[in-house]
């Protein structure tokens, strides 16, 4: 469901802190004032409406790749598919509210979510789950960025890992190819069963 009153996009940016008139790229013409309802989560910074069928990334924060792996004291943890888990949890059976702010490149809505009061990349930032990140053209959100400098101090989730990459910067690994499967051979070893004659062979000589 999408509603088109201006007050709930008024309450999120007094509680963000940040100005509602900020510029307006040809992509954000169209933007609705707010977005609520359940959602599936597609990955740990994006959740999509079931209805309306609308993706949305959350906005100021960025996620782990699905496939990034952290390790924190020898200890290998899958950081991207945590995030992802950690986005179910918060809004498993529960409903959203999202204040779209802008569109991505790809003309994906961006906005500021909450569940009830919530603010889920605040949240997030503070749990260490992911990172305070701003697309091209999007509002910044400072204090997302305050929360980032707490978390990493405490050393929580991602920060555990010093060397886990960003995912603006990561690069993942080129697949490795398929061994190339040996031929068929003769069974050498004694003992093993050998096969039965073909269908029409001659052949009565007793094997074994």
């Amino acid at each position: 469901m999408i509603i088109l009153k201006s007050r709930p996009m008024l309450v999120a940016c007094a509680i963000l802190g940040i100005t509602p008139a900020f510029a307006q790229s040809s992509l954000d013409i169209m933007l609705p004032k707010q977005i609520y309802g359940r959602v599936q989560v597609l990955d740990g910074s994006t959740i999509e409406f079931l209805e309306p069928k609308q993706p949305v990334r959350i906005a100021g924060y960025l996620a782990p790749r699905l496939e990034q792996n952290a390790n924190t004291d020898g200890v290998e943890w899958p950081a991207g598919q945590v995030a992802r888990a950690w986005l179910i949890l918060r809004t498993l059976k529960r409903d959203v509210n999202c204040a779209p702010v802008t569109r991505d490149t790809n003309g994906t809505l961006l906005a500021h979510c909450f569940v009830e009061e919530t603010n889920l990349a605040a949240t997030a930032i503070a749990d260490g789950i992911g990172y305070a990140f701003n697309y091209p053209g999007e509002p910044q959100v400072p204090a997302y960025f305050d929360i980032e400098r707490r978390a990493r101090g405490l050393g929580f989730g991602i920060w555990s890992d010093p060397k886990l990459p960003p995912p603006w910067n990561y690069k993942p690994a080129a697949p490795t190819k398929p061994a190339t499967p040996s031929p068929t051979q003769e069974p050498g070893i004694p003992g093993l069963p050998l096969p039965p004659p073909s269908p029409g062979s001659n052949d009565t000589t007793p094997r074994g």
